[in-house]
């Protein structure tokens, strides 16, 4: 049996297993006496999670790497920095009993970064990673080490534990990233199958928060025909917008959908070779795609193609839901005047959508502007700080001008500090590889001169283009523009001109 094993314990264990474990993790710890639930974690997580010392130790620094795909044409390339795993267990770093109120991890959290009340309740989530009543920062520590997990042999039980983790935390942003890798590794791996597993997952309407661009893609490049339910719940990608009978009368709407796909199709799916040619698909244009949250891959986000920046195949869809929207508006006419009872989606009919009043939380401004102040000594830490308060500060950009400013002071000190940051961060990738003791001078030599710049995507000049241009300043839009297209060519000459030694 594994230490892992030993130290996690099963929830059948006797009691004299259980004190056991307690007294073994005590001893490898710094920590005071710790309760028994702190030491379990779920069977579903034990062989995914990344351990950095002791017996069980599953992980080893390495250099970066990249990963290169090829399906039906299309290549993408996924890579590590040697920036560390996010999500890695130091099995020595004391945890502590949680009592009372347990302060939330900061934006992009690491478990090394946590104090030991905070790795005391992320061992409760280790323990249960299903209670939705722990905060989502936890979630993502765990998901960080998920994400890179999809990239070994164990994909495929990770894409099932990912699926059981998207049923119960219902967070936009977890949605969202888990949808997206999940996505992308049935695309790098050619799993039709688990494609199929995935949209049979999609039982609620919070978990359809994910790119339809690249589920689209992952359909197209696997051969995959195009179904009536993925229709209807894309719709809004297809600019469709007159819902009304899609929502209250779904069976009706979908029935109708099928008899004119098949109608017009000859199936009850359509072919992809019938909504787009592939002299069409190669012209489209290129699209950043945000996949993945572990702040150790380079390449967060990817270009694909996009198809839904294609004119006839939206147009297709479109006017198939339209007819369809027509034929069932007929239907209910003719329905209502033979008096045959019509089947309503009453929830839909009774629920309507209200729009989101915001409130502003000054106890989240609080715990970002410490977070922020606090990493005044760590250059990237503030550097990714300063983006989550900029993202905080416009998402209140409705309730006054004053958040808007404070929004457009943090992006403009974040692009100050830039040059800063990535000097920092080229040493840092420079000492850590020069510390490799199983490389060679030579390959030393090439990894220093390979090290790419960290900022591939700054979102303060995104942040700052949108503002100027809602409010019409189109010299300062451009002007930022220009601005980041001058730092990135900058950086990118930099990094090829790097002295090794």
């Amino acid at each position: 049996m594994s230490l892992l094993n030993r130290l996690f314990g099963n929830k059948n264990q006797s009691n004299n297993n259980s004190t056991k474990n307690t007294a073994l993790v005590a001893k490898r710890t710094t920590t005071v006496q710790m309760s028994k639930p702190m030491l379990m974690v779920h069977p579903d997580i034990q062989k995914l999670l990344w351990i950095a010392d002791g017996e069980s130790k599953n992980y080893v620094p390495t250099v970066s790497n990249k990963t290169t795909f090829k399906v039906k044409g299309l290549s993408f390339t996924v890579s590590f920095t040697s920036i560390e795993e996010p999500s890695l267990i130091y099995m020595r770093l004391p945890i502590s009993d949680i009592s009372g109120s347990v302060e939330r991890p900061p934006y992009f959290p690491t478990y090394s970064g946590l104090t030991s009340e905070q790795r005391g309740m992320y061992w409760k989530l280790l323990a249960n990673p299903y209670d939705d009543s722990i905060d989502i920062g936890y979630v993502f520590i765990l998901y960080y080490g998920l994400e890179r997990y999809l990239m070994t042999d164990k994909y495929e039980e990770t894409i099932d534990l990912i699926l059981k983790l998207r049923d119960v935390h219902q967070n936009k942003s977890f949605q969202s990233y888990t949808a997206n890798a999940v996505i992308l590794t049935c695309l790098q791996r050619q799993r039709a199958d688990i494609v199929k597993k995935f949209m049979d997952s999609l039982d609620k309407e919070y978990e359809f928060n994910f790119s339809p661009n690249l589920f689209l893609l992952c359909k197209y490049a696997l051969g995959l025909n195009l179904t009536g339910n993925e229709i209807m719940r894309m719709a809004k990608a297809f600019e469709f917008t007159n819902n009304n009978y899609l929502k209250k009368y779904p069976e009706l709407f979908l029935e109708t959908l099928l008899g004119n796909i098949k109608a017009i199709y000859g199936s009850e799916s359509i072919s992809w070779d019938k909504l787009i040619t592939a002299s069409e698909f190669n012209k489209l244009p290129l699209k950043e795609t945000t996949i993945y949250a572990n702040v150790s891959i380079m390449d967060k986000s990817i270009k694909v193609p996009s198809l839904l920046d294609s004119f006839k195949f939206k147009k297709k869809v479109y006017e198939l839901l339209e007819k369809t929207h027509e034929d069932v508006k007929k239907k209910l006419s003719d329905m209502r005047k033979s008096g045959e009872k019509i089947k309503e989606n009453k929830q839909a009919s009774s629920t309507k959508k209200s729009k989101e009043v915001l409130s502003f939380d000054t106890m989240q401004e609080s715990t970002l502007l410490n977070s922020y102040y606090n990493a005044r000594e760590n250059s990237l830490e503030q550097h990714f700080a300063s983006i989550a308060l900029q993202d905080f500060y416009y998402k209140y950009r409705s309730l006054g001008q004053e958040y808007i400013d404070k929004c457009v002071s943090f992006c403009r000190d974040d692009i100050s500090k830039l040059p800063e940051i990535q000097k920092v961060y080229v040493e840092d990738e420079k000492a850590k590889i020069l510390s490799y003791q199983w490389l060679t001078v030579e390959e030393k030599q090439r990894e220093i001169l390979g090290i790419k710049p960290f900022f591939a995507n700054i979102p303060a000049f995104k942040r700052l283009a949108i503002i100027y241009e809602k409010e019409k300043d189109y010299d300062k839009a451009i002007s930022i523009c220009d601005a980041a297209i001058e730092f990135l060519f900058f950086w990118r000459y930099a990094s090829s001109s790097i002295r090794v030694f």
